[in-house]
């Protein structure tokens, strides 16, 4: 419930910033055009105080210069987090999550953009057995997360981002791993290719 009322007071204050700019530009004249990106992911998170690395793919559209809108999905799937759950068999943590992407970017016409962004996602969380590499028990979650970012234009095809943020999970009740080891701190790098100017 706290992410929610969170999420919409952010929303509310961006819907406010929005329109008073999206009024001052019409009134210059400018026209409106549809902007767009596809990027790589990579995300990196503490669970349960252990460093997670995860890749994966995120795209949206720019709507009035300043509006994304889009879908995300991310993968952990390293070798490195086990645990020994049942002596003496070994079980590989690895999640995923995918959803949508809402978000609110400046237009400064400058080699810096700044961006406020939230996810909002479905996944699982499963372990694996070592040896075999087979599930051996999996959940589903749900996830927010909110984060702010800075966009390096390189060209006006191709941009660097660097993000920061936080997350929260619910709906997990697995062995060994429960919401509290998830939620915390995230960043990570995105590598952008579209129309951005």
């Amino acid at each position: 419930m706290k992410q929610i009322l969170l999420l919409l007071g952010v929303c509310i204050a961006l819907q406010s910033y929005g329109q008073s700019d999206s009024l001052q530009l019409d009134s210059q004249g400018q026209s409106r055009k549809l902007y767009g990106y596809i990027g790589g992911v990579v995300e990196n998170a503490l669970v349960d105080s252990e460093q997670t690395t995860s890749i994966g793919l995120q795209a949206a559209v720019i709507l009035k210069r300043h509006w994304q809108l889009g879908m995300y999905g991310t993968s952990h799937t390293s070798n490195s987090f086990r645990e020994q759950l049942i002596f003496p068999n070994f079980f590989q943590m690895n999640y995923k999550h995918a959803g949508v992407l809402v978000g609110y970017r400046t237009h400064l016409e400058k080699k810096f953009e700044f961006n406020l962004e939230s996810k909002i996602g479905w996944g699982e969380v499963k372990w694996n057995q070592v040896d075999s590499g087979q599930p051996f028990l999996a959940d589903r979650i749900g996830i927010v997360q909110l984060q702010g970012s800075v966009d390096l234009i390189l060209t006006d095809f191709l941009v660097i981002n660097g993000f920061a943020g936080y997350r929260w999970m619910n709906g997990l009740a697995i062995t060994g791993l429960e919401n509290d080891d998830f939620e915390g701190i995230n960043y990570g790098l995105v590598a952008k290719i579209g129309i951005f100017r």
